[in-house]
């Protein structure tokens, strides 16, 4: 599998380093780690990012999402060409109008933990040739529909703001008096542990939260204080404001 890709920040470095065995033609831009990566995982570099269209028939896009269309307008694609954009934001007419006579397709992963194929990833439309590729990165999810792409896709940003509470936690323990190693692993065991909890069990979600909330108990204070903050409740109102930026007309 070849696969140019434009835009090389730290996106692509993650899926780069999860998607072993691919062949990658880089773009120019930052040259540095450009160097880097095909220094460590053998990837070629083009001249141009026209050089890197011109080469490769599957295009990966990863360039920042404020100026990502602009570049691909002035970008000659070719009929039979496949383009994926992995642009937060960027939606599939526009990118469409973008790339023609390529296909487009729209895609969401959360990055770093591609680097480790642990993360998921969305494709919009379906297309077996890119699910074959991020399903080097973890699990795939594959979305008819735009608008519940769109939805999905939100998840983007949750997984982000997800390392900022798991580091907001690991801090308080640090704060505690735990060493910061313990910290880290005590929150970060814990929660994979409660994700395999979601995976796996056969319960729905009101069962589980049944089964680990005793009347009276520590995890029932515990929420109980954080809804009376309105600490949940503040994650509905800022995914409502990420899915707003996704799909204006829903906002």
């Amino acid at each position: 599998m070849k696969i140019g890709l434009l835009g090389v920040g730290h996106l692509a470095e993650y899926l780069v380093r999860g998607a072993r065995g691919v062949d990658f033609v880089l773009g120019p831009r930052s040259a540095d780690k450009a160097a880097r990566l095909a220094a460590t995982y053998g990837c070629a570099v083009a001249d141009s990012n026209q050089a890197v269209v011109d080469q490769c028939e599957m295009v990966l896009v990863c360039l920042p999402a404020a100026d990502g269309l602009a570049i691909l307008q002035g970008l000659r694609f070719r009929a039979g060409q496949s383009v994926c954009s992995v642009m937060a934001g960027a939606r599939i007419d526009a990118l469409r109008a973008a790339v023609a006579p390529a296909a487009a397709f729209c895609s969401m992963m959360p990055g770093f933990a591609n680097a480790f194929s642990a993360g998921p990833s969305l494709i919009y439309p379906g297309d077996a040739a890119w699910e074959q590729f991020l399903a080097r990165l973890g699990p795939v999810h594959r979305f008819d529909k735009v608008d519940a792409f769109e939805t999905a896709a939100v998840f983007g940003a949750m997984s982000g703001a997800s390392i900022f509470l798991l580091r907001h936690l690991a801090r308080w323990y640090e704060g505690q008096g735990l060493d910061a190693v313990t910290a880290r692993r005590l929150v970060a065991e814990t929660f994979r542990g409660n994700a395999e909890v979601l995976l796996q069990a056969d319960a729905g979600l009101d069962d589980i939260v049944r089964g680990v909330t005793t009347p009276g108990g520590i995890t029932e204070q515990l929420v109980a204080t954080l809804e009376a903050r309105g600490a949940l409740a503040a994650w509905d109102s800022a995914m409502n404001t990420v899915l707003a930026r996704m799909s204006p007309e829903r906002g």
